[in-house]
């Protein structure tokens, strides 16, 4: 059969073909596995620089659960090296919550508000944004600023974050001596909260208080 060649064409078409071919092949095989390589090296990279974050805030969430003055040095510093050393994690987030904490905690509010505006803007996680933004409007409410923090709320919470939006809310309305909107306001995050499973006995306080200021 004519069309088909013999060993030694075969073999002389794949010497002809490897050396004008050869080297280019080489080169696709080591560029794949060199990607193999590292991927999984990156990978396993960032595996232990995850575990690693997971690590360091366990620690920290460990010192806040202790509620003591004598550790917040501490908890500065961890806060400060999950945001420095894994800004490529949500465990930066997490750090950058905490450090507006230790701000506000410490009567910093203006560091404390600055932290939480640049969370806002730079976070990915949703959960993250509206918890930054909560807290930033309660730090805004220590500042007696009440109408920049109702600015700062959405006017419709998800209802994820409803009770602690809507709770801040009802806080910047009270302040401004709106207290029938600030019980609504405190109402809904009351309803947001049982529909979560979740209780919050400090906004049952507010609720009745503002009730039996009503009834008075």
């Amino acid at each position: 059969m004519s069309e088909l060649r013999t060993d030694e064409e075969q073999a002389e078409l794949i010497k002809k073909w490897w050396s004008e071919n050869g080297s280019s092949v080489v080169t696709t095989v080591a560029v794949a596995v060199a990607g193999v390589v590292g991927w999984n090296f990156w990978q396993d990279q960032k595996q232990a620089t995850g575990e690693a974050a997971s690590a360091t805030y366990s620690q920290l969430v460990q010192l806040a659960a202790q509620e003591n003055d004598a550790v917040q040095g501490e908890m500065q510093t961890l806060a400060e090296q999950l945001k420095s050393d894994y800004a490529d994690t949500a465990y930066a987030d997490f750090g950058s919550l905490f450090i507006a904490r230790l701000a506000a905690d410490n009567g910093d509010y203006d560091a404390a508000a600055a932290e939480l505006r640049g969370l806002i803007a730079s976070a990915d996680s949703e959960a993250v944004r509206q918890t930054a933004t909560a807290r930033l409007a309660a730090v805004l409410i220590q500042q007696d600023k009440a109408d920049e923090a109702l600015a700062v709320l959405p006017e419709t919470a998800d209802a994820a974050y409803a009770p602690q939006i809507e709770e801040a809310r009802g806080d910047a309305l009270y302040l401004k001596g709106e207290l029938n909107n600030a019980r609504d306001a405190y109402l809904r995050a009351m309803d947001a909260a049982q529909t979560l499973g979740q209780t919050n006995t400090t906004l049952q306080r507010k609720i009745d208080t503002l009730v039996a200021a009503g009834d008075a």
